[in-house]
């Protein structure tokens, strides 16, 4: 099939929508060339594409966010929330793996509610390259965090002491450090960074169906201390619907980049078959998928322009609008996913065929960062009662068949 570069992905999908992107021209686009070229660059040496005697996936993964950190174009944070998610979605064109490869990611919780001496001990570290995990999630599901079962008691020297299990943890061996979610001893829900090297800190590992760059599974906490200075300042259910109202933008960004390399992909066999003569024409429900599909990956990306632009602003209805917009993206990437790979014909359900991959990715961020009924719950609530937001952090508990798992 046909090879497909970052600066494709500039030049077809986000030009055309400079105007609407950025129109008040804040955005660098010379340093988005730079990061397509980067990302080119480094694919073109080192693919990230499956294990390889020798090297894990993770490792080839962590490889490229060090280089691009090597090569300045890691940071994103002094620039718009928007510049952010088109990384993200040239990323996202390259490999949905590369979810992880620009910004601080889950880190930016303890960039934004950190201490100063916590702040100084993980930013510069995860700027050249670390990574932070996140870790909320628990075996009843990430939508209902009152529901916490981890916990934290006091000892004599002023530390807490850690103990539960997480499930569902993205980055399990590979993250530096975890921001952690659990009871605190006065009986609130607390937030703290987790240097992954603590002692206590055990790992399970579960082989997931998509997202399989990053390990995955059950994180447990067998007292594991917590200093009072690695504990987020801020009330936790405050601090985390904030940071995933931030977040869920690139998520949905990454999605909708790697949908955008899979319509790229499958127009460009369509024409090569057109062109050498395989089919006499293209039929009129192939057009119309082609069209529909483009304009649904269209329609998410500017969503996710969108909320992230509210998100920054600190609109009172950022969260809501993140959680639509990431719902409704994922959303309409899978359903894109199953009406073009068809077109392809066999050669699409290879095991070794890119669309094959883009579709396990895809059918995996159904469930990362919230299931999507709880999405739109929370999203309805709010505009139907006014209530403050329950998003896939703080809504019901889903059904046996519905198991989150950490971003």
């Amino acid at each position: 099939m046909t090879a497909i570069t970052s600066r494709q992905a500039i030049t077809v999908w986000l030009e055309p929508l400079r105007p609407a992107l950025d129109p008040a021209e804040r955005i660098d686009w010379p340093r988005l060339g730079a990061l397509a070229t980067a990302l080119d660059d480094i694919i073109a040496t080192h693919p990230p594409a499956t294990d390889s005697p020798g090297q894990r996936r993770s490792d080839q993964l962590r490889a490229t966010r060090v280089e691009l950190a090597r090569r300045g174009l890691l940071d994103t944070r002094r620039r718009p929330a928007v510049f952010a998610v088109l990384a993200q979605f040239l990323c996202g064109y390259r490999d949905i793996d590369l979810r992880d490869s620009t910004g601080l990611g889950h880190g930016a919780l303890i960039a934004h509610h950190g201490r100063p001496a916590l702040r100084r001990h993980w930013i510069a570290r995860l700027l050249a390259g670390e990574l932070a995990g996140v870790a909320l999630t628990e075996a009843h599901g990430g939508s209902n965090p009152a529901a916490t079962t981890t916990y934290a008691v006091t000892t004599p020297d002023g530390t807490w002491r850690v103990r539960g299990t997480k499930s569902w943890i993205s980055r399990l061996t590979e993250a530096a450090v975890f921001v952690v979610f659990f009871r605190a001893p006065h009986g609130g829900l607390a937030a703290a960074a987790v240097d992954a090297g603590e002692p206590g800190l055990h790992r399970r590992i579960v082989a997931p169906a998509g997202l399989a760059g990053w390990d995955w599974g059950a994180l447990h906490l067998d007292d594991v201390a917590v200093r009072p200075d690695d504990v987020l300042q801020g009330e936790a259910m405050g601090l985390m619907r904030s940071h995933f109202a931030r977040y869920r933008p690139l998520v949905t960004a990454t999605a909708v980049g790697g949908a955008a390399a899979l319509f790229d992909t499958v127009t460009a066999a369509l024409t090569e078959r057109h062109a050498i003569g395989d089919v006499s024409r293209l039929r009129d429900t192939t057009l119309v998928s082609v069209g529909r599909s483009h304009a649904r990956l269209v329609d998410a990306l500017l969503g996710a322009a969108a909320a992230a632009a509210l998100a920054e602003s600190g609109h009172p209805h950022a969260e809501r609008y993140s959680a639509e917009s990431k719902a409704h993206g994922i959303d309409l990437t899978n359903e894109v996913a199953a009406e073009l790979v068809p077109l392809t014909g066999a050669a699409g359900f290879r095991a070794d065929s890119p669309l094959t991959k883009i579709g396990r990715d895809l059918r995996a961020l159904l469930y990362a960062d919230g299931i999507h009924d709880s999405l739109y719950r929370a999203a309805g609530k709010q505009h139907t009662t006014g209530a403050d937001a329950d998003t896939a952090t703080s809504g019901p508990r889903p059904g046996p068949r519905q198991l989150p798992h950490s971003a």
